[in-house]
């Protein structure tokens, strides 16, 4: 038996396609597809399966759906598919699942799985990227509009570059500490944001080490080439790019950290947080892991 967990509200789908989505879903042997009905109702979906020996459950839905699901199965023989129908499908780029979705549909059925690392930060597990900066600052500007997509996301961008400013912070790992200027800081255990945005062109999923990126200041002529350089996967050959490697970190800042973990917002209230990861702790269906 494989569940499928769909969130309704979820994705750039419209209701049209969404119905043509649960009757694919419908039409398979031995799948059972369940619609969530609030923020979290994924994870506990995710638990319940778990404890009822499910072979595989299928995240439906956008990077914030399969996060959702993730959650309720690190640490378990459970694995995690994905039909991507969200903004930036991040994780399932990086795992290399087809974006239509028949071709999803019988990945996430048939594929095999492997393993691969579920990162924290402060308790809060996220699997692609997570952060502080500018783009946890466009994440909660993105949330809040009422239309999604690469378009949406990109309008907010722009709109957001002409007033971030720049934050101080101080990062620990493997026993220094480093004071830093930086317009964003990513923690990431993927290769990309989504979209194909490469932030960590050379993350592995799967090598128990959580990549740092800091982009620090630069002028604002420099910011057509850094967004060339993002999408190509050259980024980390920009002279406003530091890189780490590590397997826990600690940020402190000056006030309250408000952060993104694969894509989502949330304002802590806490102005020092913690990221490590638990290598391997999470099976997935996927393609070639890298």
């Amino acid at each position: 038996m494989i569940w499928f967990v769909l969130n309704p509200k979820s994705g750039t789908t419209t209701p049209a396609k969404r119905n043509k989505i649960i009757q694919a879903i419908n039409k398979q042997a031995n799948c059972r597809l369940i619609l969530t009905e609030y923020a979290g109702h994924a994870t506990e979906i995710a638990q319940q399966a778990v404890q009822q020996g499910i072979s595989r459950v299928v995240a439906v839905g956008g990077d914030g759906t399969v996060n959702e699901v993730a959650r309720g199965l690190v640490g378990s023989d459970t694995a995690l598919g994905i039909i991507p129908i969200g903004s930036g499908n991040g994780l399932a780029r990086h795992l290399n699942i087809p974006l239509k979705i028949d071709k999803a549909i019988q990945f996430a059925i048939q594929q095999p799985t492997a393993q691969i690392d579920a990162c924290y930060l402060n308790e809060i597990p996220f699997f692609c990227t997570a952060g502080v900066g500018f783009d946890a600052f466009v994440a909660n500007e993105f949330a809040q509009q009422d239309s999604r997509g690469l378009k949406t996301y990109a309008k907010m961008s722009l709109k957001s570059f002409r007033t971030y400013k720049p934050e101080a912070y101080v990062i620990s790992h493997q026993g220094k500490d480093y004071a830093k200027m930086a317009f964003s800081i990513t923690f990431a255990n993927a290769t990309q944001y989504g979209n194909n945005a490469l932030i960590s062109p050379k993350s592995k999923i799967d090598d128990g080490l959580i990549d740092l990126v800091i982009l620090k200041p630069f002028p604002f002529g420099a910011a057509p080439i850094i967004g060339v350089r993002l999408f190509r996967g050259t980024l980390p050959n920009s002279r406003y790019i530091d890189m780490e490697v590590s397997e826990d970190y600690v940020l402190k800042s000056e006030k309250p950290l408000l952060i993104h973990f694969d894509g989502e917002p949330l304002q802590l209230d806490t102005n020092e947080i913690r990221v490590y990861i638990k290598p391997k702790s999470l099976k997935v269906v996927a393609g070639v892991v890298e």
